[in-house]
C-alpha cells in the first residue's frame, strides 16, 4: 500500500512540475486571452484517456473504470489521466468552503471519459478561482 501511494504520490509530482499542472495550465492560457484549450496537445506529460470524477462518485465506482488506491479520500472531485492503463496524471479537489479553490471543473460535472485525439474544450472562467471546461464537438 505504501509503495503504490508513494510512486503514484511521486509520480504526480514529477509530471506537474510548477506551473506545469492542468490547473495552472488552463487558468494560463484562458489569462492569454484564449478560451479555448486543446489538452490533447498542451499538457507536459503523454495521456490516452482523461476521467473526470466529481465527488459525488464513490470511489468503488471509480476503481471499476480506473484502478486508484482505494485508501485515498472519498471527498473531492478528481481527474485521471491514464496512459496504456497506468495512470500518469492524477489530481483531488478537496472541498474547503472557507476558501474556494483555484481549480478546474467539466461541465457536465458527471463522470465523464475524454480521449487525447478529442479533447478540445472551451474555457469558462466564474469569479478568479474556477475554470468550466465544456467539451466543444
Amino acid at each position: 500500500m505504501f509503495c503504490t501511494g508513494f510512486l503514484l504520490l511521486l509520480l504526480t509530482t514529477v509530471s506537474c512540475g510548477p506551473g506545469s499542472d492542468v490547473d495552472s495550465i488552463v487558468k494560463r492560457t484562458y489569462n492569454n486571452g484564449i478560451d479555448t484549450i486543446d489538452l490533447g496537445e498542451t499538457l507536459p506529460f503523454d495521456w490516452d484517456t482523461m476521467y473526470w470524477f466529481p465527488s459525488n462518485i464513490p470511489l468503488e465506482e471509480i476503481n471499476s473504470i480506473v484502478n486508484i488506491n482505494k485508501y485515498w479520500q472519498d471527498v473531492g472531485d478528481r481527474i485521471v489521466f491514464v496512459k496504456d492503463g497506468k495512470i500518469v496524471y492524477y489530481k483531488e479537489y478537496f472541498p474547503y468552503h472557507e476558501t474556494p479553490l483555484e481549480r478546474i471543473c467539466f461541465n457536465p460535472n458527471s463522470v465523464q471519459a475524454y480521449h487525447k485525439n478529442d479533447a478540445l474544450f472551451s474555457i469558462e472562467e466564474k469569479g478568479d478561482k474556477l475554470f468550466i471546461l465544456t467539451k466543444i464537438h
